[in-house]
């Protein structure tokens, strides 16, 4: 049995091979980086948050937006890109603390922090920004100006995804006049609360060599469908059509990485089987999905 400075060692070569894979595929790169808005004032994002339903109580800053697009890997570790949301307080401090916020559940490429302002989306990331935080928001794979399909509740790609925008943002915050700390508040919410304890564990077993993890705070998340979620749908105790959306959703984007099924005819309905794919392709909006899905699980 290892002990001592063996342990330290073994538990260290993971997170160091990790480390060395990053670099060599150049992960957390910055590709682009435009700025999207500016709420100069505190009143200004004390409106912003207060039009989205967020309380305005700890607004002491202004805020500047920013998308960055950067490299990172696919669920089966090839490169692509990703993007995400930065926000960063106006006439702050130079050293920031990032506060990494991870999204619920869209279907749509828009449906994301750096696409659309407001609600669950961008509201959570000025808010941590105006309080004095640098706020970081990943749009996951497939999102924002992502390439390809999203691989909904893919905890791995939302893991290396949320790591590798902070590391794209740390590189972007020299040009804003801030240095990124080493220690991350990490939370999320629905499916962004998965992202946020898969991005926790990758940082506390040192998966990057210079962001630490520092507090986490989930909230609301998926995280036992097995054992919770797919009970409640069977037996009737969720609300109907949202039981629709959830179990396509689920089995669409589990078979395009999982081999679920063959062909949509084994788990859907006709006419259903022909169109519920073409539903999760990032195109379609939640009035589509809505419109294209039956009422029920069981018509479905």
């Amino acid at each position: 049995m290892l002990s001592g400075p063996a342990v330290a060692t073994a538990a260290a070569a993971p997170a160091a091979h990790a480390q060395a894979q990053h670099e060599e595929r150049g992960r957390g790169r910055l590709v682009s980086a435009e700025k999207l808005y500016t709420l100069a004032t505190p009143q200004a994002v004390a409106a912003e948050l207060g039009g989205a339903g967020f309380d305005d109580g700890t607004v002491r800053y202004g805020v500047v937006a920013y998308r960055l697009v950067y490299r990172t890997i696919d669920p089966h570790g090839r490169p692509t890109t990703a993007s995400g949301l930065l926000v960063l307080p106006l006439n702050s401090e130079r050293r920031l603390q990032a506060v990494s916020f991870a999204h619920g559940t869209g279907s749509h490429k828009d449906d994301s922090p750096s696409m659309r302002r407001g609600a669950f989306l961008s509201a959570p990331v000025i808010a941590h920004a105006s309080a004095g935080a640098a706020g970081v928001a990943p749009d996951y794979l497939g999102m924002g100006k992502g390439p390809g399909l999203h691989p909904w509740m893919d905890i791995g790609s939302e893991t290396t995804a949320s790591l590798d925008m902070l590391r794209a943002a740390r590189a972007f915050a020299p040009r804003t006049g801030h240095v990124l700390e080493r220690k991350v508040m990490v939370t999320g919410f629905s499916q962004g609360a998965s992202a946020a304890l898969g991005l926790g564990r990758a940082l506390q077993a040192g998966e990057d060599s210079w962001f630490r993890l520092g507090a986490l705070a989930p909230v609301s998340g998926a995280y036992d469908f097995s054992g919770t979620e797919l009970p409640a749908l069977l037996e009737g105790r969720l609300e109907p059509k949202s039981s629709v959306l959830y179990a396509a959703y689920t089995l669409v984007a589990f078979n395009r990485l999982h081999h679920v099924y063959d062909s949509p005819g084994e788990v859907f309905r006709a006419p259903y089987d022909s169109t519920v794919e073409a539903l999760f392709d990032g195109a379609h909006t939640g009035e589509q999905l809505m419109r294209g899905t039956p009422g029920t699980v069981d018509a479905c």
